[in-house]
């Protein structure tokens, strides 16, 4: 589920930055790719005109940790699950454009896709990443880093900074087809009034 999330957004915001009028100067759209920034040195970077999105953490939504398991009923038969686990993710979106001031503004073209669609579901987005439910909603919020955090993360990264904006996706909810218990559905309950003596 993480994989086809993180699939689906790089190509929602590939194909935003393909509708947009190219800027002067730069030979192509970006293209947007699902990598990790760590393993690009700096000829890569320079070499490239892309932009990356590499998930950086996750964590579990603690509001959601304590809901019951959930039971089906199927036959004469009832199986309770496990409830699922409910995450989010923290991703990275660098800019890897050698003329800065391009990478800047395709920085800030990342910004607006987000900020004026930051809910995708089945409905409102066309995709064809197969992996995702059909009920899936993804929902995506700016995630603001202190100045200290920033250098945490990029010497993590081992790299030099470049443009990047960080966003908090929520909420993935992964589970898998698992029966922690079944049992015999009750259909009928009798009173017996007699008393033995």
């Amino acid at each position: 589920m993480i994989y086809h999330a993180l699939k689906f957004l790089a190509g929602q915001l590939g194909s935003y930055f393909k509708g947009l009028e190219k800027p002067g100067g730069i030979a192509a759209v970006p293209t947007v790719i699902l990598q990790n920034v760590s393993r690009q040195s700096e000829s890569d970077v320079r070499s490239t005109n892309d932009v990356l999105l590499t998930l950086v953490n996750l964590s579990e939504e603690a509001t959601m940790k304590n809901f019951p398991g959930t039971f089906v009923v199927n036959s004469n038969e009832a199986h309770y699950d496990n409830p699922p686990v409910n995450i989010n993710l923290y991703l990275l979106f660098t800019v890897c454009i050698d003329n800065y001031e391009q990478a800047l503004i395709y920085l800030s073209h990342t910004i607006s896709f987000f900020q004026g669609k930051y809910s995708f579901t089945r409905q409102n987005s066309v995709t064809t990443v197969d992996g995702l439910p059909d009920d899936f909603h993804i929902i995506l919020d700016l995630y603001s880093l202190t100045f200290e955090q920033v250098n945490y993360l990029w010497s993590t990264l081992g790299g030099k900074q470049q443009p990047f904006v960080c966003y908090k996706v929520r909420l993935l909810s992964i589970s898998r087809e698992s029966t922690r218990e079944t049992r015999g559905v009750i259909k009928q309950i009798r009173i017996d009034d007699q008393v033995n003596s």
